[in-house]
Parts: C-alpha cells; structure tokens; sequence
C-alpha cells in the first residue's frame, strides 16, 4: 500500500508558482528522502501533505484516503515536524508537550507517561525554562517529540536533525528505525545528503518550482555501488543531487 499518493500538486503564492505539477507516490513503510535545493518548493510540499497549507490544485492521498485541510482523522494519524518549529515558546516543555498530547486524543495517564519518557530521553528535563529560553537544538528536540507523542503512521521531518548535537541525532535515527520496522512511514527532507544516503531507501528530487527530476531507489549505492542517469554513472547521492539540480563551479580569484 502507499502511504502517500501526490497527483500534480500545484501551488502558487500570489503569482509565483512554487510547485508545479509534482505527482510522486511513497510506499508505507518506507524512509522516504525528499530533495531540492534551497527554494525549491520542499517546505511548500510537506505543509500541503499536512494541511498547513491549502493547494492551488491537484489530489493528495494520505493512508489510502483523499486528504485536505478539513481532513481532522487523518491529521491524528500523521505527526508533522515543520522547518518552523511551531512551538509555544512560552510554555515549558512538559507543559506542550502535555498540551499536544491531549490534543490527539491521548488519555491522560498516557500523557503524563510519554511525556516524561520523551523528556528523559532527550535530556529535557529542566522544568524551570521555557521554550524561548532553550538552545535552537532543544527546540528542535521538543518539536520532534511532539511529532511523534501520539505514535502516527506518517511522519513528516522538514530538516530534523539541523542544529541538534550527535547524541541527540543517533537518538532520533534509532528511534526512526523502529518506526519503519514497525511499517510506518516516514517522509523527510535534508540538505545533509550523507544523512539522507544512509537512513532512506528512497529519494525524490525536485528542482525549482517545485518539479520532479528523479525519484528513486538509494539503496544500490551501498549494494551494487552505483546508479545509472544520463549514461553517466554516480557512486553517490551527491553528485547525483549536483547533477540533476545544476552542480555550479565558481572561481574566486582572491580565494
């Protein structure tokens, strides 16, 4: 089954069109890397697959079934780390994530358990600060713990590991691993390529506005050591990426 349908997603900011016709499918239970260059429409995408954001046109299929903004039961089954955060800075940690937990319908004792367990694993445990007060690493820690309080099926992650300190990283990729051997699905973009190559089986890349390039399986990298495009070969993901996005090589005399 495919955990995700996109059908010629379209979307425009007053006349500036930053997806434009994007179709792609991801399977379930799949770590799935989503990849653009900077302003290429990768943020846009994931808040229309979340409803952060209303499409100008096209279908999305969330778990099977048509989604939209007013899709509130799909909403519950899906966790969403946004690029920007979306934190209550003024709360303290276990007061959002108490609050986002209640907000998916956990009962209450289940709040106050994973509540604490996420904060003793990530180190969260001061009480005594709010979010405005926490390092842009911790923030980022509390976002994904809210994303994934509730368990979802999908998981969406616009940049999760930028800014978070290598503990914290192995933590987070241990963690998603589960999800995944659990048959979940999670949906992510990165501009740490390397990252990307060993967590995902499968990649999308995207190019401005917002179109398609490739869209394929990373896992002959490490099994049969290349993949073939253009009749070129690549060993890697990166030069892939710089291939297919426009690699650019710029000389600073002064340099």
């Amino acid at each position: 089954m495919d955990a995700i349908q996109i059908r010629n997603l379209v979307k425009y900011y007053g006349t500036i069109r930053a997806v434009d016709g994007l179709s792609l499918r991801v399977a379930a239970g799949t770590m799935f890397g989503f990849l653009g260059p900077n302003g290429s429409g990768k943020s846009t995408t994931i808040g229309c697959l979340t409803g952060l954001l209303d499409p100008t046109a096209g279908e999305i299929e969330i778990l099977g079934k048509r989604f939209d903004a007013d899709s509130a039961g799909l909403k519950r089954r899906m966790g969403v780390m946004p690029e920007t955060l979306g934190l209550f800075e003024p709360l303290r940690a276990h007061e959002f994530l108490a609050f986002v937990g209640r907000m998916y319908g956990l009962d209450e004792s289940a709040v106050r358990k994973r509540v604490t367990e996420l904060l003793d694993a990530l180190e969260l445990t001061d009480a005594s600060k709010t979010l405005s007060e926490y390092s842009t690493g911790m923030r980022k820690r509390v976002a994904f713990a809210a994303a994934v309080i509730h368990s979802p099926e999908v998981l969406f992650l616009d940049e999760p590991f930028e800014s978070i300190d290598p503990a914290g990283v192995a933590l987070m990729k241990q963690w998603l691993h589960t999800f995944i051997e659990q048959g979940r699905t999670v949906f992510m973009t990165s501009h740490v390529l390397e990252t990307v190559e060993r967590l995902c089986q499968e990649v999308a890349i995207i190019a401005t506005p917002g179109k398609l390039v490739w869209q394929g399986d990373i896992t002959t990298f490490g099994r049969e050591g290349a993949i073939v495009y253009d009749g070129k070969e690549f060993d890697a993901l990166e030069p892939l990426f710089l291939h297919l996005t426009g690699e650019r090589h710029v000389e600073l005399k002064w340099l």
